[in-house]
Formats: C-alpha cells, structure tokens, sequence
C-alpha cells in the first residue's frame, strides 16, 4: 500500500514546529536511501516532499512576518 505526500496546501496548515520536525526527517531518510539505493523514484518523491516542506516554512514565515509588521 502507498500513501501519498501531503500537498503543499496540505503542508501550510501544519504548525511551524511540526514542519520543521518534518523537514529533519525527510532529510534524514532522504539520506539514508540514497546511500542505500543511489537516486531513484523513492528519493526522487522524497526530494520533491522535502521542497513542498521548505515551501510551507517559507509560507509560515512570510505570513508572520507580514502579521507583525502590522
């Protein structure tokens, strides 16, 4: 059974600490097959997963940025 990756819009409703503990994940698991397998489909959508993450942050941080400058 697969499961899909959340979506960006998906991503932008989790909080920022939980983002971040998901981004140190990936990461790590990216790693790890990578060495284990070289590149292939499952580091490839683990990869795309992990921009999605630095994208929701980069959301998350604009919009509190925006709601202090306020």
């Amino acid at each position: 059974m697969f499961l899909t990756a959340p979506t960006l819009e998906e991503l932008k409703e989790s909080d920022l600490s939980d983002l971040v503990d998901m981004l140190s994940k990936q990461i790590i698991e990216h790693s790890r097959l990578v060495k284990a397998e070289g590149v292939s489909f499952k580091t490839f959508a683990i990869k795309k997963l992990i921009y999605n993450i630095q994208a929701a942050i980069e959301a998350k941080r604009a919009a509190n940025r925006s709601a202090i400058a306020k």
